[in-house]
């Protein structure tokens, strides 16, 4: 597979486990070799080329610190290697801790910092040696909900400010839609569709992309979105009669699972007022018919198997 990144973009790299998205990125690092192929960086082949040397910064989900270092050493650390004088260290690291939000926690150590506190000082860390390229590999899986959900916007409004060109490792896919510029979708070592989330998302390339990303599901022999299928009470021309199996409330939505009369399964995805309005019980006739937007953006086109 060929795969061109932009500089200054923030491309996420999203698959199922084992697919070989953290493989790749480390491939990009150097820390391991391609067994066919080469590694350019601003057009410069780096296949060979020492790890140290590549200009690489990299952030992993299970982040190490120097446990015995403060916040300061610990983002000093890469600049002290490269033996920078002492007052352009000072002054990195001081705009780094500033720009990560960790000045006021700059002498603490990292068993002193929350989870989210330590990630933000990691990624400071592998900011300070100025990379061309800023490798990160999952670097919020191990953090709660929560916390990786305040993390992601900061990582958005960071890259905004010092546009490097970054690759994020992820298979959480709100994750990738919500930060990244673009999207490489990566099965099974094979790179299926590349773009902005927004075209991967209403014009995927295959049904793995489609069912990877985002809900998915049959209706009238095509795959659709279950957003983009409604359900009414009385017959609609494009619509096929079914009865309704299962009504499941999921907070701000509702999944609506139908059995048609053709025999095909399908499922609706409603918001809370449209479920309300209509009042479905399980037993209830029904009629599922594709939105304006569905026809629009697939043509109810059969989408091939990965």
């Amino acid at each position: 597979m060929t795969l061109e990144i932009p500089a200054g973009s923030l491309t996420a790299l999203l698959g199922p486990s084992g697919g070989g998205k953290s493989t790749l990125l480390r491939i990009i690092a150097g820390l391991e070799t391609p067994d066919r192929g080469t590694v350019e960086i601003d057009g410069v082949d780096v296949t060979d080329v020492p790890v140290r040397k590549r200009g690489v910064g990299f952030c992993f989900q299970h982040y190490a610190p120097f446990r015995h270092l403060t916040v300061r050493r610990n983002v000093a650390f890469g600049l002290e290697v490269r033996r920078r004088p002492k007052n352009e260290i000072r002054e990195k690291v001081d705009e780094l801790l500033d720009l990560v939000k960790l000045a006021h926690l700059a002498d603490r150590y990292p068993s002193q910092l929350s989870g989210g506190q330590r990630q933000r000082m990691a990624l400071a860390r592998a900011l300070a040696i100025e990379p061309r390229v800023l490798l990160l590999d999952e670097p919020f899986g191990a953090l709660d909900a929560q916390v990786r959900q305040q993390l992601r916007r900061w990582l958005r409004d960071l890259h905004e400010k010092i546009a490097v060109t970054t690759v994020l490792v992820t298979h959480d896919q709100e994750e990738a839609m919500e930060v990244a510029d673009r999207l490489a979708i990566i099965n099974e070592g094979h790179l299926e569709q590349v773009g902005s989330p927004s075209q991967i998302y209403d014009r995927p390339a295959n049904e793995f992309v489609l069912k990877f990303l985002g809900p998915a599901t049959q209706f009238g022999g095509s795959w659709v979105r279950p957003h983009d299928l409604t359900v009414h009470r009385v017959g609609r021309g494009t619509g096929q009669p079914g009865v309704v199996e299962r009504v499941t409330h999921l907070g701000f939505e509702v999944r609506v699972d139908v059995h048609l009369n053709n025999g095909e399964r399908t499922w609706v995805q409603l918001s809370r007022g449209a479920a309300d309005e209509l009042g479905l019980e399980e037993s209830d006739v029904v009629w599922v018919a594709p939105s304006p937007h569905a026809l629009a953006a697939t043509g109810m086109r059969q989408l091939s198997s990965a």
